[in-house]
């Protein structure tokens, strides 16, 4: 879901769409990188696999309380200070920057960050606004993923009902009439 929400958003509002991941042990991976040209992201995969998101402090602010950031216009100490596991193909620069963390269940999962490297494309509030909205959608929908993998929860149903219900799964429609009356 991480990387088709990427891809998507790098073609539609960005030309990069950076998606990191925290696994099951707790350290942040980055899990793709897409971007608007198709054909640009076979280079991609090699340098999303040799990216170290975790090397500016950069995600750990975002899966921490701050949760989104914009930055319009990147200068060059940004770049260096912030932003340098955001890793672009040679001879591209970060130009304008917004980010924003996916939550599930309450716990941040992931960050979702957009980049501009060409053109005069300047990120907003307003753009920022959207992430964070495509953010929360991503983080409701793999929470109700992880709760369809999730044993079933006990019925609401009273007791009785319960039973009358589990009965009429075994029963012919003729015995559970027949139930119902001795009750």
């Amino acid at each position: 879901m991480l990387r088709t929400a990427a891809s998507l958003l790098a073609i539609e509002i960005g030309q990069y769409c950076i998606a990191d991941i925290v696994d099951r042990h707790g350290a942040v991976r980055r899990i793709e990188i897409g971007h608007a040209d198709p054909s640009r992201r076979a280079a991609l995969r090699v340098s999303c696999e040799d990216a170290d998101p975790g090397s500016s402090g950069r995600i750990d602010r975002l899966l921490g309380p701050i949760g989104s950031e914009l930055i319009p216009r990147v200068t060059e100490a940004a770049r260096n200070r912030a932003l340098h596991d955001l890793v672009m193909l040679p001879g591209e620069i970060v130009r304008s920057y917004m980010a924003a963390s996916i939550t599930v269940a309450d716990s941040p999962l992931a960050v979702l960050s957009l980049v501009t490297v060409t053109g005069t494309r300047r990120y907003d509030e307003d753009d920022l606004a959207f992430l964070v909205s495509v953010a929360d959608w991503i983080g409701l929908g793999l929470e109700n993923a992880q709760r369809r993998e999730a044993p079933p929860r006990a019925s609401g149903f009273p007791p009785a009902w319960r039973h009358d219900l589990d009965e009429a799964e075994e029963a012919p429609p003729q015995s559970r009439r027949a139930s119902h009356r001795r009750s």
